[in-house]
């Protein structure tokens, strides 16, 4: 059995790949249900619905289940199992032109499976109990998933990244998950230079921080909406 599909039968076995695959085909679905041109819809707006519903829905999906955890990082969901350490991440085209190098998170994981005799602990804040034994060689797993923006058909690929900022592939080992293989196309847009290293993509987009102010009672008067956010705050 290879290292790609131990790790699939380890985390189907502790309940997390049927799960965050229903999850992944049910955003994609819904996104695309609600997608509206007409209304100013674009790939982009698409695209961070997807994301933004992978990242909320899943805190909630794997919350309390035994022996996972999940966190944020760079604002993408991770999901924690049996010492790996799964993230998810939007395709932007071919299975074999993903790159890592969109920030320290996204390249991390390609870099840590792809020292020899790996065996790594995450730090004191992060160490789940889910850690306590042997950590797994190339413990870190990415789905690369995508979707049709019309029928909301979703694909997945499952596999394990390897730093290839000298050339060859980005995976170790990869497998189409569910879906249909892609192999043309870029449904959702990377944001950025699109002649550089890519930069920031619509699933790595900071979340703004709203200042929430109380008004003063003197201005408070002419503004119905404003006085009412003021008493609520």
């Amino acid at each position: 059995m290879s290292l790609l599909d131990n790790a699939a039968a380890v985390l189907d076995e502790r309940g997390v790949l049927e799960p965050l695959g229903g999850l992944i085909r049910q955003v994609y679905r819904r996104a695309a249900d609600r997608h509206e041109p007409e209304l100013g819809d674009d790939a982009m707006s698409f695209g961070t619905t997807v994301w933004r519903n992978l990242t909320n829905l899943g805190k909630a999906t794997f919350a309390g289940v035994d022996g996972v955890r999940v966190r944020l990082e760079d604002n993408s969901l991770e999901v924690l199992c049996a010492g790996y350490v799964v993230r998810l991440y939007s395709l932007q085209g071919g299975i074999e032109s993903i790159r890592w190098e969109g920030s320290e998170a996204r390249l991390g994981g390609a870099v840590e499976n792809s020292h020899d005799g790996q065996l790594a602990f995450d730090d004191d804040e992060q160490f789940p109990e889910v850690f306590a034994g042997m950590v797994p060689p190339k413990r870190h797993l990415r789905v690369a998933h995508t979707g049709d923006i019309t029928t909301g058909e979703a694909t997945a690929y499952l596999g394990l990244p390897r730093d290839n900022r000298e050339g060859g592939s980005p995976w170790f080992e990869v497998m189409l998950w569910f879906g249909e293989a892609v192999t043309v196309g870029t449904p959702l847009p990377v944001v950025g230079d699109p002649t550089g290293v890519p930069g920031q993509r619509h699933d790595e987009l900071p979340i703004p921080e709203l200042p929430i102010e109380t008004l003063r009672p003197g201005l408070a008067a002419g503004r119905t909406f404003g006085a009412s956010a003021g008493r609520s705050a």
